[in-house]
């Protein structure tokens, strides 16, 4: 029943080497809540690609989006705080991820599933992503950051809330949980 649902999903996006997964575990904790990375919901196959430099299709990233909005149902029937990091760079991945809520009109941005643009300059993520392959941390190489980068869309009109994700980590979650919580 779709009134049963009474959790809160808060999904931190943006491109790679934005902060999501560093911002997602702190505010997780701070609001005990639940911390999901969307990375971990890829399919191998996608791993491998990304990892060679080659970009997600559509066709790729639907049935991973789809996962991960069954799981945010999920944790919102079980009346969770879940905190997801996931890039969800196009306006259309998100109308997915918010359907997670079963009283979301579609285009009416209306949902139990919000969502933090972690903004981020693109010196500042190449230099992140840099030095995140140097220590071996990732499977996205900066070469892909471009195609991130030209593929995000931030409409205003959806309520995404934008913030500086240069501030100090503990900074941002004060700031997320200030305005969004």
């Amino acid at each position: 029943m779709a009134s049963d649902y009474k959790g809160k999903a808060i999904v931190l996006m943006g491109v790679s080497g934005a902060g999501k997964s560093t911002i997602g575990q702190l505010l997780g904790r701070a609001v005990h809540g639940r911390f999901l990375d969307a990375d971990d919901y890829h399919s191998e196959s996608n791993k491998e690609k990304m990892k060679n430099g080659i970009p997600l299709s559509d066709e790729d990233r639907v049935p991973w989006l789809e996962t991960l909005q069954n799981v945010l149902r999920r944790g919102l029937f079980d009346n969770e705080m879940l905190i997801l990091a996931c890039s969800a760079l196009q306006k259309r991945y998100r109308e997915i991820l918010r359907s997670a809520d079963p009283n979301y009109e579609p285009g009416s941005y209306a949902s139990v599933v919000k969502f933090v643009l972690l903004d981020v300059g693109p010196e500042v993520l190449v230099a992140r992503l840099v030095k995140r392959a140097a220590e071996g941390k990732h499977f996205m190489p900066a070469k892909l950051l471009q195609t991130q980068l030209d593929l995000l869309q931030s409409d205003e009109a959806e309520g995404i809330f934008k913030v500086d994700a240069t501030l100090d980590p503990d900074d941002i979650v004060k700031t997320i949980q200030t305005f969004v919580i």
